[in-house]
């Protein structure tokens, strides 16, 4: 019954979704849709090319919310709190409204576009019937969710690339050469280095419309590679959203460019499947060359680590004065967000932090009291 009941919450919304961005070409025959898909940085890159973006033009983009139910409510301009019932039976009444009501003038819809499986709802194809972009870009490729992907990355590479190879002629597609041999795409390619690089996607895609990019005032989501000051004169760099081989390498890269004592603690990498241990053995010796002091959290890195703790709140947080510290982990059960928070020096910077909600909050509160 429940698997019936989320069919057809999907596929209501995304039949009204598809009428809202049909209203909205009528609206603006130039609306540009951008879909922004990889195993990593694609939030970064949807926040850096909103802010690049809205200085000229009106844009609409998910912001982090980027699944089957994510897409819609943020392309309807729709919030969930709780995901209870009496919030979805909300959502039902307010999606055909907002579809009567919201008549905006629109330049750009920014899509993130994750995926967690080759099975719809969670796959490519299904986002891609719910919208289809003009402009593709695929960030990065690592073995995040490799699980569902029978364990094989190609696999997540191929399924990520349908965003790029379903786009137009006269679209974009915007990847590094290291994806090439998954792209068959007839768009006009730009390619980027190898990496994370939120700033020179961005920055292309500005000079595509007209604009050149200037990051002086650009702030990234929460918890993403956000600099913060803690305790004992230390400096926090909290990154404690999500972690991936890829997105972890970057951030110890970052923390090498700090002076020591370089303190690294990251947290497992989930969902990688059969390729877990061999992953998590990378990531200890990508970290050895520039952390001083390496901390693993989470049971798969206490089976590589020398030094690792099960949960957050057992990890130590007495850090020597002028330490860099680099937090970086994965979010189911891992939640190094709770251990940032510990190790601030002002309290009103916890407003920075990731899953603060008061649903997050919950869920945290249980997950330690079972586990205390």
């Amino acid at each position: 019954m429940q698997k019936y009941l989320a069919t057809f919450i999907l596929s209501y919304l995304r039949f009204f979704t598809r009428l809202q961005v049909l209203k909205l070409k009528i609206l603006n025959f130039k609306l540009k849709i951008i879909g922004v898909t990889g195993s990593a940085g694609k939030s970064s890159v949807v926040y850096a090319l909103d802010y690049v973006l809205s200085s000229k033009y009106k844009t609409i983009t998910t912001k982090n919310y980027n699944s089957e139910s994510g897409i819609p409510l943020s392309i309807l301009g729709l919030k969930i709190k709780n995901y209870s019932i009496l919030d979805w039976l909300k959502i039902l009444i307010l999606a055909p409204i907002k579809v009567l009501t919201s008549w905006p003038k629109i330049d750009f819809i920014i899509a993130e576009m994750g995926i967690d499986s080759l099975q719809s709802p969670k796959n490519m194809d299904y986002l891609l019937s719910i919208i289809k972009p003009d402009i593709g870009i695929f960030t990065s490729l690592s073995t995040v969710h490799m699980a569902n992907f029978n364990n094989n990355i190609d696999n997540i590479g191929k399924e990520k690339a349908k965003l790029i190879n379903s786009l137009p002629s006269s679209g974009y597609a915007i990847f590094n050469p290291d994806l090439k041999k998954y792209i068959h795409t007839k768009a006009k390619i730009i390619n980027i280095k190898p990496g994370i690089q939120t700033k020179e996607i961005a920055t292309a895609i500005g000079k595509i419309f007209g604009i050149t990019a200037n990051f002086d005032n650009l702030t990234l989501p929460p918890s993403r590679c956000s600099i913060l000051k803690g305790k004992n004169d230390t400096t926090i760099i909290d990154s404690s959203y999500n972690s991936s081989l890829i997105a972890a390498s970057e951030m110890l890269k970052l923390l090498a460019t700090y002076p020591s004592p370089r303190i690294a603690i990251l947290g497992d990498m989930r969902e990688i499947g059969q390729k877990s241990n061999e992953e998590h053995k990378k990531l200890y010796q990508i970290a050895k060359k520039y952390a001083d002091i390496i901390i693993g959290v989470g049971p798969e890195t206490q089976k590589v680590f020398k030094t690792a703790y099960q949960y957050w709140w057992q990890v130590p947080t007495n850090f020597a004065k002028n330490s860099t510290i680099l937090i970086k982990g994965s979010q189911n059960t891992i939640y190094l967000e709770e251990l940032v928070k510990k190790l601030l020096k002002n309290k009103s910077d916890q407003k920075l932090l990731c899953r603060q909600s008061p649903y997050w909050q919950k869920i945290k509160q249980q997950f330690q009291s079972l586990n205390s």
